[in-house]
């Protein structure tokens, strides 16, 4: 929403509602483009991932200290894309903004992030002392973080408002497969040992190598997000109610009733049931809440939903070369580095790296299932698949279990915005909590509450595994934690969520 004077302008973008330019197809290339900047993020997350913690162990960080590590950068990411989608009511300059201004964030993250232990050696550090390197490491993780983060989820938000029914399907998919593509080409590039070839000796290392394709794919792939879908200026309407009479600016979205993302300003009236002091317990696909007795409607799929499978998947996806390292090869990352068990632990993560890479190429949606089926699964299996991990040291059994992450990693990118759109494109919907003045919350406010689930669930993480894991006194700590989560969130799954 655009204030100006008495009455206030309304910028529109919802392709469905009769009247919007952006309805028209858009071209695979157009949806392809639009994606990339998801196959260079998750490139990235790939590189630090699956070197961070490693990396901050060889130098010496505690074991009850490493997980928070994690903590600042969901922090400074929880509350900012609800504010953004709230802020400016047009999506394409946040877009824009989030794409220039924070990418130059994410390259000097990176940059701090794997060449930390470098520039601290050459201010101040010692053999035994790495507190610069540290403290770079762990600020370009910060910035890395917050900056890929934020520029994520205006792809999906601006994909969905300027594409129809059928092309958010296919940009779903795409935006999917891409980010399953980069974070499998991301592993693949770190489980290489270049440190035993020419190319990566003449660049200085493993981590220098790591450092020059990572940038370089990220630098493209923003490019070409860039100039994927032209920018359409949209006719601006006037804020009036369908019978003509003006009405005020909206207020916060914490103060506005519910809302669909309609382009024409409509007052639906308030239901007798949005007049009830309601109990929400389970949601159908098309956001009807039943309670005992009791029930309304309500925007998507339950964003708690999505909690215990962040949650699970996060605790492996940080610390699993880790585990693979001390764990399954019996390495040691404080060890000299000349001994037998530090090359057995950088062994271990190189060999995490290719397990990552098979979860990554796994990720692929299971359309034949339903909802409910497909959320059951996901969560048994991938409680399953960490469960088995801490119970075999077979090498080809630990790698096997990783096609279970993909499937866990799949469902939560994919299966929420799905049905999120299903919500919104559905006739049958009546909005819950239409006020008089015909305020009503869009769809970025609604796949921003989505997104805020992956920063809460790094937050809690980053709390718990650092303790866990020194109380456990090993890596197996991680596992023990994701295969509990992610069993009480398959609990959950069925329990309480009803898909019509």
């Amino acid at each position: 929403y655009k204030g100006s004077g008495a009455e206030g302008t309304l910028v529109t973008f919802c392709p469905v509602k009769e009247g919007c330019p952006p309805s028209q197809s858009r071209s695979f290339r157009e949806l392809l483009f639009n994606g990339c900047i998801l196959f260079g993020i998750e490139f990235s997350y790939a590189m630090e991932t699956a070197y961070v913690t490693p990396v901050l162990l060889q130098m010496g960080l505690p074991d009850q200290l490493y997980s928070l590590v994690w903590f600042i950068s969901p922090i400074l990411g929880e509350p900012q894309p609800a504010l953004m989608a709230h802020v400016w009511g047009c999506r394409r300059p946040v877009y824009w903004w989030v794409t220039l201004c924070l990418f130059p964030g994410a390259l000097l993250g990176l940059s701090l992030l794997l060449n930390g232990r470098d520039i601290g050696t050459a201010l101040a550090d010692t053999a035994t002392n790495h507190k610069w390197g540290i403290l770079l490491t762990v600020c370009g993780v910060v910035l890395m973080d917050f900056s890929a983060d934020s520029a994520d989820n205006p792809s999906h938000a601006y994909m969905m408002d300027v594409c129809s029914p059928v092309d958010q399907d296919r940009g779903l998919n795409i935006h999917a497969l891409l980010a399953g593509l980069g974070g499998g080409f991301g592993y693949v590039v770190g489980g290489i040992h270049w440190d035993r070839t020419g190319f990566g000796r003449a660049l200085g290392g493993q981590l220098r190598v790591i450092y020059i394709f990572t940038a370089v794919t990220l630098s493209i792939t923003t490019v070409l997000t860039l100039i994927s879908i032209p920018h359409l200026q949209h006719r601006q309407r006037p804020h009036r109610l369908l019978h003509g009479r003006p009405r005020q600016l909206p207020g916060p979205p914490w103060q506005r009733p519910q809302a669909g993302c309609g382009s024409v300003v409509q007052s639906l009236g308030p239901n007798k049931t949005q007049q009830k002091s309601l109990v929400s317990f389970v949601i159908s696909k098309n956001g009807l809440v039943k309670g005992p007795g009791r029930s309304f409607c309500n925007p998507g799929p339950r964003p708690s939903l999505l909690l215990p499978g962040w949650l699970s998947f996060e605790g492996m996806l940080l610390f699993y070369t880790d585990f693979m390292g001390e764990v399954v090869f019996q390495g040691d990352p404080k060890a000299p580095h000349t001994s037998e068990e530090y090359q057995k632990y950088n062994s271990g993560v190189t060999m995490g790296c290719w397990g990552m890479c098979i979860y990554a190429f796994s990720s692929k949606k299971v359309s034949c299932l339903s909802v409910r089926t497909l959320y059951f699964i996901a969560y048994l299996a991938f409680g399953l698949g960490t469960g088995l991990a801490t119970l075999s040291r077979n090498l080809y059994v630990v790698l096997s279990l990783c096609i279970t992450y993909g499937v866990l990693f799949s469902t939560l990118c994919t299966l929420p915005y799905s049905l999120l759109c299903d919500y919104y494109q559905s006739k049958k919907v009546s909005f819950a909590g239409s006020g008089a003045d015909g305020t009503r919350r869009g769809m970025g406010v609604d796949i921003s509450l989505l997104s805020c689930q992956y920063f809460l669930a790094q937050i809690l993480v980053s709390l718990v595994l650092g303790p866990l894991t020194s109380a456990v006194g090993s890596a197996n700590g991680v596992m023990y934690f994701s295969s509990l989560v992610s069993f009480l969130g398959c609990l959950y799954s069925s329990l309480f969520l009803a898909v019509d």
